[in-house]
């Protein structure tokens, strides 16, 4: 496959690239200059989750649309901030990303290739839960909870946790939703697949050099299995 795609193609198709941001500085440049390889910078939205480093100062530089919490609210919060922004602009496709360079960007074709495609409504990148490449206990919480996902869907879901992900937007019209942290990302799975979303997935490395990351398993386990047990229990 030829990365450097062509940018008016994929500005003509309407695929934005959205990025939850809390802290990113020292890695939002590199990710960003990468991204603009592939998507213009009218196609990129930073959401900056109330940092208190130089993070927005970081997305203007490169001239992205920019949009500022004035507090850290959560990674879910960010994000449907951003997908507000992007139904108010006719965004047919939207590709989330996370700004601490744990997603590798080189592989932002392959997700505009299935927009492409047209044969599903999400798209995940999964890792590969392998011994030296993911830490062991977040290789077990992310089998049991794909594991998990997948029984209360009825759709094989390969990386309940990782956030390199495809949608469709309109999927997300009139969504209702009340998760501000990272069980954002499980409750979405949840209410999308509900809707009659098709749940597919590609291949991404796994990548722990980035920044530190600030999911806690156990206790961001917990709060997974409470969303699950709210959508069985009350359809919400």
């Amino acid at each position: 496959m030829n990365l450097r795609r062509d940018v008016k193609s994929d500005t003509e198709r309407n695929t934005w690239l959205l990025i939850p941001a809390y802290n990113v500085e020292a890695y939002l440049g590199r990710l960003l200059q990468e991204a603009l390889l592939y998507l213009t910078a009218q196609t990129i939205l930073v959401v900056n989750d109330g940092s208190t480093d130089n993070t927005a100062g970081v997305a203007e530089s490169h001239h992205v649309n920019l949009i500022s919490h004035p507090r850290n609210r959560g990674k879910g919060a960010a994000l449907r901030t951003g997908f507000d922004y992007l139904l108010g602009r006719g965004a047919e496709w939207v590709i989330t990303i996370d700004g601490d360079l744990q997603h590798d960007p080189s592989r932002l074709p392959d997700f505009i290739e299935q927009a492409e495609l047209d044969d599903h409504d999400i798209i995940i990148g999964t890792r590969q839960r392998k011994v030296g490449g993911m830490p062991w206990d977040r290789r077990f919480s992310n089998w049991a909870t794909s594991l998990i996902l997948s029984i209360v869907t009825g759709q094989k879901v390969s990386d309940s946790q990782s956030g390199y992900r495809l949608i469709r937007c309109r999927m997300l019209k009139g969504m209702e939703f009340r998760c501000t942290g990272y069980d954002f990302e499980t409750e979405m799975l949840l209410k999308l697949s509900r809707v009659g979303a098709r749940i597919g997935s590609i291949e991404i490395p796994t990548i722990y050099d980035g920044a530190p990351s600030t999911i806690n398993s156990v206790k961001d386990t917990l709060k997974f299995l409470k969303v699950i047990l709210r959508f069985i229990l009350t359809k919400k």
